[in-house]
């Protein structure tokens, strides 16, 4: 869904009321050691999940965000994975690092992303944006489906896969599949390229 593309009048989500129980759910969420990703993290704790993932490059930041959200929700089951977006190996080794820990998968957040930084590319040779914020969580998503798919056919299940994107997709105007592999990404500026990685992910998902 995507909230506030038109209006953000009359949006109103309060996580303590509008988040369901979610005993026995298993969680993944990229980026979770910052910002939104954090956040989601604590908020979903208080919701009893069977099992909280979180993923990023650092794993000292990592350590420190469990520790804070399990300042304020002790019971909160949460497992750091490491994980860098921008290289294609990193993200397969998560994957297997979680379905070796893992039979199910409720909800996979793409919450991970970089925004307007200058120009590069990753170290598989995708602009850096594109590579960081669409083409690692691509991956990850298709080597985790087979357990989310797993996941859908259980007795109650809710699947989802959530992908954090931004009203910067309007200024992509496409995706210029030519320049994908390139420093510029084929796109004058920075924040045009970052519109693009999150059009890609909004097509995505």
């Amino acid at each position: 869904m995507l909230y506030g593309l038109l209006t953000t009048s009359g949006v109103s989500f309060t996580p303590a009321k509008d988040i369901p129980d979610l005993s026995g759910k298993v969680i993944f969420i990229t980026g979770g050691n910052v910002g939104l990703g954090k956040e989601s993290a604590l908020q979903i704790s208080a919701h009893n999940p069977s099992h909280i993932y979180l993923s990023c490059r650092n794993g000292s930041k990592a350590e420190t965000a469990i520790r804070d959200i399990q300042s304020t929700v002790p019971s909160a089951r949460i497992t750091f994975i490491p994980c860098d977006l921008t290289s294609l190996s990193s993200v397969l080794a998560a994957a297997q690092e979680f379905t070796r820990l893992e039979s199910r998968l409720d909800i996979l957040m793409l919450n991970a992303g970089i925004m307007a930084v200058p120009p590069a590319t990753t170290g598989d040779g995708y602009e850096i944006q594109f590579g960081t914020n669409h083409v690692g969580h691509a991956l990850l998503t298709k080597l985790l489906m087979p357990t989310l798919l797993h996941t859908a056919g259980l007795p109650g299940a809710d699947v989802r896969v959530v992908a954090l994107s931004s009203l910067a997709h309007v200024t992509a105007g496409g995706i210029q599949f030519a320049g994908l592999k390139s420093a510029d990404g084929g796109l004058a500026t920075n924040m045009t390229r970052y519109g693009q990685s999150k059009l890609a992910n909004i097509l995505f998902v």
